[in-house]
């Protein structure tokens, strides 16, 4: 019976903590940024495009530790990236104002891992 009442204030606390990280997405932001450097060229939110899709990128990696490193590295590092038809290019590096400003990249990151199906 005390179980309860602690498994209970575990789920409470866990469902506080994942909505304040949802609130923290700025969303339109995150949207303009991806309008500004094309993205949504080669990636769609929930379909595939050249590139993976938002939703399948979230797929991946929801609950997984380092998740949002290993977005902002893809976003910041211009890796090679292997596109639809096999080729390969250097994923473009997302540009911000002010430039490289990591607060506009971990929301973007945030934005790209909270997508739902």
């Amino acid at each position: 019976m005390k179980q309860l009442p602690a498994t209970l204030a575990t789920a409470v606390v866990a469902m506080v903590f994942s909505t304040s990280a949802l609130a923290t997405i700025d969303v339109e932001a995150a949207k303009d940024l991806t309008q500004q450097n094309n993205c949504m060229q080669c990636h769609g939110v929930k379909k595939d495009k050249d590139g993976p899709s938002f939703l399948k990128t979230a797929e991946r990696l929801r609950g997984k530790a380092g998740a949002e490193e290993e977005v902002l590295k893809h976003l910041t590092s211009g890796k090679k990236i292997k596109l639809a038809d096999g080729s390969t290019e250097e994923h473009k590096i997302v540009k911000t104002i002010p430039p490289k400003d990591m607060a506009q990249m971990k929301n973007l990151a945030k934005y790209i891992l909270s997508i739902q199906p």
